[in-house]
């Protein structure tokens, strides 16, 4: 799913196949993707969760749909550290211009033209034909992010406070490393900075709604995990909100956090790759370039013969009791959000 641009669909990191393209756009943001620099990115995700905290408290007793809560925090952490702002979903206990349903929209169309390909040519001319926009048949879901994209780089030029205010946002490194290279242009900027919001905000919700829903569902593990993080805490070992650092010394944490995306990974449908020109052979088959291939992560990940007779059920203990060489194969295998994308960035918002 690729928005249009003035005029063109602009292909991102996700949909590039011409691979000089591919990597132009991927050294542009690889080194702010990585391990190290994401540390920065830590306080605008505190902030948000102090948020979250404090209105967990405001609303004790009353029901609420937990499941919008936890998208609404995290899309607010990934506009933070996109743009260093909030969009205000949790301030506004809502969604905000509607832009988790724009979202939903347009995924609607891409679970479709995914089992009808055929139809991508049609609704690809029908979006660059001016007569045809004019008409309002297929709404733009991806306009709105485009526009407030736009609109926060225009901020960040026009502010004189951005540089004196140390800015260490997605936009203010993309930018400063743009003034070192020269080599981001503005359309490429508009690329990575809304592709960050459609890609980082609704995989992070799944991820979080999944963690939650199977530790809830176990409460012997639910247990288990409050044990270690007390223990941890009492040995004054964390911060008040947890850092990246803090949380990897927290092995029963890990396991969790990774059997519920085992179990519910953040993209649930097949992510398409083309055989190269050559061709190649899988699993033996001999298949001529340019064949589209593919396999599903839910699929992948309910393997027996890699994560054992249980494969169906949540139990964080597998990846504590794995033999070395076992655990190989299951992080080989494990395609959660990170590992479905790593060709295209070292993506670290799991």
């Amino acid at each position: 799913m690729a928005p249009v641009y003035q005029g063109e669909v602009m292909d991102s990191m996700f949909t590039a196949r011409d691979p000089v393209y591919h990597k132009h756009l991927k050294s542009s943001v690889s080194q702010i993707f990585s391990m190290t620099n994401m540390k920065n990115f830590e306080v605008y995700a505190d902030e948000c969760t102090q948020i979250f905290m404090d209105a967990m408290v405001d609303l004790e007793g009353q029901s609420l749909d937990f499941s919008n809560w936890l998208q609404w925090y995290a899309f607010d952490v990934i506009s933070a550290i996109t743009f260093q702002r909030r969009f205000g979903f949790m301030e506004q206990r809502r969604d905000v211009d509607g832009m988790i349903g724009k979202i939903d929209t347009g995924l609607q169309y891409v679970k479709i033209l995914g089992q009808l390909p055929f139809l991508i040519p049609l609704l690809r001319a029908a979006l660059l034909n001016r007569h045809f926009q004019r008409l309002n048949l297929l709404p733009d879901t991806l306009d709105r992010f485009m526009k407030i994209t736009e609109e926060e780089i225009d901020r960040y030029e026009h502010s004189g406070e951005n540089r004196k205010a140390g800015r260490t946002d997605f936009l203010a490194q993309l930018r400063v490393k743009e003034e070192r290279s020269g080599k981001i242009s503005h359309r490429d900027m508009m690329n990575h900075l809304s592709n960050n919001l459609l890609a980082g905000s609704d995989t992070t919700a799944i991820s979080l709604r999944a963690m939650i829903y199977y530790i809830v569902q176990t409460p012997h593990v639910y247990d288990k995990l409050q044990r270690e993080i007390d223990e941890a805490d009492r040995q004054g070992l964390l911060s008040k909100f947890i850092t990246y650092e803090e949380c990897l010394k927290l092995p029963y944490l890990q396991a969790t956090m990774k059997e519920a995306m085992r179990l519910h990974p953040g993209v649930g449908f097949p992510l398409e790759r083309y055989v190269p020109p050559p061709g190649a052979e899988i699993c033996g088959h001999r298949l001529p370039g340019g064949t589209n291939v593919s396999i599903s992560a839910p699929v992948i990940h309910q393997l027996q013969d890699i994560y054992g007779e249980d494969a169906d059920s949540f139990r964080p203990e597998r990846w504590l009791e794995a033999s070395p060489e076992a655990l190989k194969a299951m992080d080989r295998y494990f395609l959660s959000v990170s590992q479905v994308i790593a060709a295209l960035i070292p993506m670290n918002y799991d």
